[in-house]
């Protein structure tokens, strides 16, 4: 055999072995392939029949959350003065049948024996459940739940003040915050109005926060209310830990599934937070902040969410003012002069004296 043979030969031995290494590769990744549709096909049904359990025990729990809120509103209250032991029972419950773990930053604490108004960033529907958990507080929201037949009577059961958020209903709002107050009950507000995405904080509105430098608190009955009691403000930041045992930081999808703040649909929001195993909410309750120590509202409310930025999003000084999506707007005078766009709402948080 010549050499010119010998060359071919080895040129056909080597196609024949990258063919069968191209057929390997190619088996190779059909397995790869298949094996990652099959746990993605085990890891959905998982999800989805982890949803359908905690679905069945909130639905056949349901009833007895109900029995408990009448008992708090009808007996133990009246009896006993104890406003806090039932509704957070039915806010520690709740939050672990959706698999949220809360806590507290080692470093941090409620304030406690004194009136207190928490302010807190607003990230998730959930959050209701974390600090509900945790601080013991009346919470004061929209109002709109307060239409709804069995919920209203739950709601005021375990500690919610419904507002109307329309600007000309302020100071009926400020009225019922206030009665809370003088009733020897402490308060709990997302100042930001709405939720976002968890990834830094919005402007606090002030409107509310006005009652402590004596802004009008008008009742239903158009009778002026006065506060009664000396009201500190601590600001608690939520930040969501971890997801499934992964940190979140700098992952929106992860976010996203406590967040879920581009789903509008309420019932798959709550069946997508049904299939995750655990969330961790880790709360910081930040250095209490005394009225008498800001000259209004507008700098209490800045420095609470600077100091709450801290922890968010640090570094974060400027704040922008969130849309509520659920606003009524002013119906535009078709005939009006055109004026140019405003923009938009910002404070600049203060320095440190």
């Amino acid at each position: 055999m010549d050499k010119t043979e010998t060359v071919t030969e080895k040129t056909a031995a080597e196609k024949t072995k990258d063919k069968a290494a191209k057929v390997t590769a190619g088996v190779k990744a059909g397995l790869q392939t298949a094996g990652s549709k099959l746990k993605n096909g085990i890891g959905a049904v998982t999800k989805n029949f982890r949803a359908a359990i905690r679905m069945g025990i909130a639905l056949a729990a349901t009833p007895a959350f109900i029995g408990l809120a009448a008992l708090q509103a009808f007996v133990v209250r009246p009896l006993t003065g104890n406003q806090s032991f039932i509704p957070n029972l039915i806010y520690n419950a709740s939050a672990k049948l959706i698999g949220l773990k809360i806590k507290f930053n080692a470093a941090s604490a409620p304030v406690e024996k004194k009136q207190t108004w928490y302010v807190a960033n607003h990230i998730s529907n959930a959050d209701f459940l974390a600090l509900g958990a945790k601080l013991d507080g009346t919470f004061a929201g929209k109002g709109d739940i307060m239409k709804w037949p069995v919920v209203a009577q739950m709601a005021r059961a375990i500690k919610y003040i419904g507002l109307r958020r329309s600007s000309e209903y302020n100071a009926e709002s400020r009225a019922k915050l206030v009665k809370n107050f003088n009733d020897g009950q402490n308060a709990i507000m997302f100042p930001e109005g709405t939720t976002s995405d968890g990834s830094k904080v919005h402007l606090f509105r002030a409107a509310l926060p006005g009652l402590l430098y004596g802004d009008p608190a008008v009742d239903k009955n158009k009778q002026e209310i006065k506060l009664d009691k000396d009201v500190v403000v601590q600001p608690v930041a939520i930040k969501i830990k971890s997801v499934n045992g992964k940190d979140p930081s700098g992952d929106a999808d992860l976010r996203e599934l406590y967040c879920m703040y581009h789903e509008e649909n309420m019932l798959t929001r709550i069946w997508k937070r049904m299939q995750v195993r655990e969330i961790t909410i880790e709360l910081t309750a930040m250095k209490p902040l005394k009225p008498q120590e800001f000259k209004d509202a507008k700098e209490l409310m800045n420095k609470a969410a600077l100091d709450i930025a801290t922890v968010v999003n640090p570094g974060q000084t400027t704040f922008t003012k969130a849309e509520i999506p659920s606003q009524p707007q002013k119906p535009a005078n078709d005939t009006a002069k055109k004026k140019p766009a405003a923009k938009q709402k910002t404070a600049v948080a203060a320095k440190k004296a």
